[in-house]
């Protein structure tokens, strides 16, 4: 693939074989898991065919368990052992998705109640630190909301590109989103990091996308070319086409994926029962 961002005739042939096997049917990516510590092999092969055409699966495990250690086991099996150990990840990698009374943690807007606009995990990462996969598990649903939307970054790049190439070959600028440095107290937490919306990464060779929705702390390249590509990237993501999907995970249910782009609506919470998701982020893809 490593070709496909400007090689015409490859990207032609990539683009063929991307629209014959990506699904647009929410049902054809659900794969039921009877036991997460102990995979059956059709389970683990559906699951990587999934996130082969679509970057995506989404799982549904029968029987209630310890999840955190079911969700960490199983992910293992699908390669994801090396995780990101960012802020108030938790034992084994995974960080609780939930409302937070505390106040620096509830600077971040996943542990708030609010909507989170479209994104890619880590989109403000370092390359060595660059996120390939997430896995997201919901142990308790708001008691209203909370409805997670997403869509393939690759289906993303070959719809803006096919409905106009300038704006593909904009978005794969070196330079085209920079994140600032990120201070506490004076103290760098998190430096500059500066690259393209688009593009292959080394490692795997595949078409990835490095994105944030949101305004604030975000600084796109000043050019004319850039800005309107984003506002094309904008408009796009708010069709709401046949590639994109959304769905409410109830308890039980989760999804693993290859850093797909998504976003959030806004919940309520039952104070008694709060929403809490496991989600997992890692610097490997699926195997």
């Amino acid at each position: 693939m490593a070709n496909v961002l400007t090689k015409s005739d490859n990207y032609q042939h990539w683009r063929d074989d991307k629209l014959a096997n990506t699904s647009t049917k929410l049902e054809d990516y659900l794969v039921e898991i009877e036991n997460p510590f102990e995979l059956r092999d059709s389970e683990k092969n559906k699951v990587v065919s999934l996130c082969q055409q679509g970057n995506f699966a989404l799982f549904h495990v029968l029987e209630q368990t310890d999840y955190a250690d079911a969700i960490i086991n199983m992910n293992a099996q699908f390669g994801l052992k090396d995780f990101d150990r960012h802020l108030y990840v938790q034992d084994r990698g995974l960080a609780h998705i939930t409302q937070s009374t505390n106040k620096n943690q509830s600077e971040f807007i996943p542990y708030t109640n609010k909507a989170i606009g479209w994104h890619t995990d880590g989109y403000y990462n370092a390359i060595e630190q660059r996120i390939r996969a997430f896995s997201l598990f919901c142990v308790r649903p708001a008691s209203e909301g909370g409805t997670n939307e997403w869509i393939d970054p690759q289906m993303v790049y070959l719809l803006l590109r096919e409905d106009n190439p300038d704006v593909a070959k904009a978005l794969i600028h070196p330079n085209a989103m920079t994140i600032p440095e990120h201070k506490v107290n004076g103290k760098v937490r998190r430096t500059t990091s500066t690259g393209p919306v688009f593009f292959i990464d080394e490692a795997s060779g595949e078409l990835y996308m490095r994105y944030t929705q949101r305004k604030k702390n975000i600084e796109f390249l000043d050019s004319i070319e850039v800005n309107q590509a984003i506002e094309h990237l904008d408009e796009l993501l708010s069709k709401h086409t046949d590639y994109h999907f959304k769905h409410l995970m109830h308890s039980g249910q989760g999804m693993l994926c290859n850093n797909v782009l998504h976003k959030r609506s806004d919940f309520n919470d039952d104070p008694n029962n709060p929403r809490l998701l496991l989600r997992g982020r890692y610097f490997n893809r699926i195997d």
